[in-house]
């Protein structure tokens, strides 16, 4: 009789701890359940939208016009007094700053065209030198000039940290100067044959220039950033408006500000 009782409760037992584990189980994949489903919804809940990219949105052209727009709004504020300096811009296609410098009375003004686009004029002592050239091969010699302005917000860039790189190389100590990029966190395509991003673009995160500049024998100053705000939506009409509305507040592009020590 004892044994059968112990039997008994064994198996009794071991009913009851089958029956939790079932009902546990039942749990958990109704739990599976759920998350799947509510993965599978993610983007078509109202309110929830895919991230469309600037290109995507906007032709390159206009950003290209809202990239030139802040830039002119934020930099010129910012430009240091140059006479007797030797002074270099860097861009794509026509000068931006380069007469500046000039009335500036800088020392001499080169600007270097990073486009193979024909017709820029070549330029002279009173309004600037035009050359042609890449920016991760800048064509002087070490410590050449006392201030650079690189506009580097173009897939003509190439690799940033070349670029800096030769930044560097170029800048006398003491120069100092800014250099322009697409914004980290900005809604840039990462893939495609219409991004407008450097396929050779390593940049993840804003800490990621103080590495690049400190590898090349340059220091930040400062950092500005540039959002999409109320003042670029006169450049938005008709049909273009919801654009506007889809990525104002997302930042478009930054600026670098540098020296380089005296050693």
């Amino acid at each position: 009789m004892y044994f059968r009782y112990i039997f008994n409760m064994s198996q009794n037992l071991e009913n009851f701890l089958r029956q939790i584990m079932t009902s546990f189980g039942g749990i958990v994949e109704r739990l599976i359940g759920s998350a799947h489903k509510a993965k599978m919804s993610v983007g078509t809940r109202s309110g929830i939208q895919p991230i469309i990219s600037l290109e995507g949105q906007i032709e390159q052209n206009k950003i290209q016009d809202m990239i030139s727009f802040a830039t002119e709004r934020i930099y010129l504020s910012t430009i240091p007094l140059l006479q007797d300096h030797a002074t270099l811009e860097i861009g794509e296609g026509e000068p931006l700053f380069t007469q500046r410098f000039v009335q500036q009375k800088a020392r001499s003004s080169v600007y270097m065209d990073l486009s193979n686009m024909a017709g820029i004029p070549q330029g002279d002592a009173t309004r600037g030198y035009v050359i042609k050239g890449s920016a991760g091969s800048l064509p002087f010699h070490n410590d050449f000039f006392d201030y650079i302005c690189a506009r580097l917000t173009t897939n003509l860039q190439g690799d940033i940290v070349k670029s800096v790189k030769e930044i560097g190389r170029v800048l006398i100590p003491g120069g100092q100067g800014v250099f322009i990029d697409f914004h980290p966190y900005g809604l840039y395509a990462k893939h495609g044959s219409d991004r407008m991003l450097s396929v050779e673009s390593t940049i993840r995160g804003i800490e990621d220039y103080y590495k690049i500049c400190r590898t090349s024998g340059l220091r930040i100053i400062s950092i500005k950033e540039a959002f999409i705000d109320e003042s670029f939506r006169p450049m938005f009409a008709g049909d273009a408006i919801q654009s506007y509305r889809n990525i104002k507040g997302s930042p478009l592009i930054l600026f670098v500000y540098f020296f380089k020590p005296k050693t």
